[in-house]
């Protein structure tokens, strides 16, 4: 069991994944002015078209005409607005073009257009861009070029950026030399805008000391908002805190609650450790009765 317990940044600093998130959209659909915008775009403007893109590829359960996702439109408005000099537009359409969303797939079309939209500035497209040389996929694997990228991403405050030159730093891969104090600052600056990977490694760094005073209960504390935002990885951290009593009250009952739910979502690390801890619990009830 204590070797489950051993907490390094190093060991738990898994590959930055790419984040296959959807192209910005409206936050409430059903208050998008869908006419007004459909105006400003028959009259040219970029900004427009690159919107109702995004309201297409996102849906809107308050009008049945517009209840899916329409890819395929999306995909006509982004073009039109890549044309017309919409930098977000290109990005989107280079998303479109990656997954293969209303387009046949082309992982050297989204290269080619998100790195004309990153040259341009455009923050999105350079997380994209970084994340596509840290893969290797439709360019050389170039981790040195994945972190100049994310870093332009991440001085635009870009949390996914912020959090993935966190790990670049924490695991001193793509920069000058591991600083675990960088790290630290990216992932409270990532963390602040709701990446609940941010979010779980900062509450990692309280945790062990890790490039700012230890603090288990401020620890906790963040696990406790991440676990509670569906965050498997704080949740078995925070299942950690309470089998071991660090930053809180010891309780074998709400440790082995926190694996569960962590393992139901597929975590296999959080299965093996409840297993243990509910073994350890039938033990110590088991104990009441002998004699």
């Amino acid at each position: 069991m204590k070797k489950l317990f051993a907490f390094t940044l190093v060991a738990l600093s898994a590959c930055c994944a790419f984040a296959e998130e959807a192209p910005a959209a409206p936050a409430d659909p059903s208050k998008f002015d869908l006419e007004g915008k459909l105006a400003l775009a028959s009259k040219g403007d970029a900004d427009a078209m690159n919107e109702v893109g995004e309201y297409l590829a996102s849906g809107d359960p308050s009008r049945e005409e517009f209840y899916a996702p329409n890819y395929s439109a999306a995909v006509r408005w982004w073009s039109d607005a890549a044309e017309s000099g919409s930098i977000k537009a290109i990005t989107n359409l280079g998303y479109a073009f990656f997954t293969g969303n209303g387009v046949d797939r082309n992982v050297l079309r989204a290269v080619e257009l998100w790195g004309a939209a990153a040259k341009k500035g455009e923050p999105e497209a350079q997380y994209f861009l970084g994340t596509l040389y840290s893969a290797g996929e439709g360019v050389l694997r170039d981790y040195n070029t994945a972190v100049f990228w994310w870093d332009k991403s991440a001085r635009q405050g870009n949390h996914r950026a912020q959090n993935n030159l966190a790990f670049a730093y924490a695991r001193g891969e793509g920069v000058e030399s591991r600083d675990l104090k960088k790290a630290f600052k990216l992932w409270e600056a990532s963390a602040e805008q709701g990446n609940l990977v941010a979010q779980n490694f900062l509450a990692l760094c309280y945790y062990t000391g890790d490039g700012v005073a230890k603090d288990p209960i401020k620890a906790v504390a963040i696990w406790t908002s991440a676990a509670e935002h569906g965050s498997r990885d704080a949740q078995r951290h925070l299942g950690i805190a309470y089998y071991t009593g660090n930053g809180i009250n010891k309780d074998y009952k709400k440790a082995l609650a926190l694996f569960t739910r962590a393992a139901q979502a597929g975590d296999e690390e959080a299965a093996k450790l409840a297993d243990e801890v509910n073994l350890l619990i039938s033990n110590k009830e088991k104990s009441k009765f002998d004699y």
